[in-house]
This record gives structure tokens, sequence and C-alpha cells, in this order.
């Protein structure tokens, strides 16, 4: 195993303010679905992805997500 910690470092919160929580939540969904690939590749994928969508788009995302926790909150 490798002790080389990997630092993805991009501001995604210009558009979905105070979205801390719903990356958490988008991320940890992506990474419980990457299988063996590299959780690093995988989160540095979704972040330069994320970057390339339209304010609208990042916005819907943080509508969106905000709407599926709070979903599965009330089950």
């Amino acid at each position: 195993e490798s002790d080389e910690v990997n630092f993805i470092e991009m501001n995604l919160q210009n558009n979905v303010p105070n979205g801390c929580g719903l990356f958490c939540y988008h991320t940890i969904q992506l990474l419980s679905n990457a299988g063996q690939n590299d959780p690093a590749t995988t989160l540095r994928e979704f972040a330069e992805n994320f970057l390339t969508l339209s304010v609208e788009e990042q916005a819907l995302f943080n509508t969106q997500t905000r709407r599926q926790i709070y979903e599965y909150s009330l089950q």
C-alpha cells in the first residue's frame, strides 16, 4: 500500500452555497459504487466534471441533492 496522500482542492461551492454536506453525500455514493476504481481518481473526475456544468446545472444539483437527502430522511 502507498502512504501517499492525494489532495483534491477545487472550489465547488460557488453556485452551491453551504453545499459541503451535499458534496459529501454525493461523493460517498460515488465511492460506494466505484468498485475497485481508485478513489482519488473517482473524486477528482467528479470535481472536474462538476466544474464544467453550467451555473443552472450546478444550482439544480444543489436543489435535487437537498430534496434527495430530505426524502431519504422521511423514510
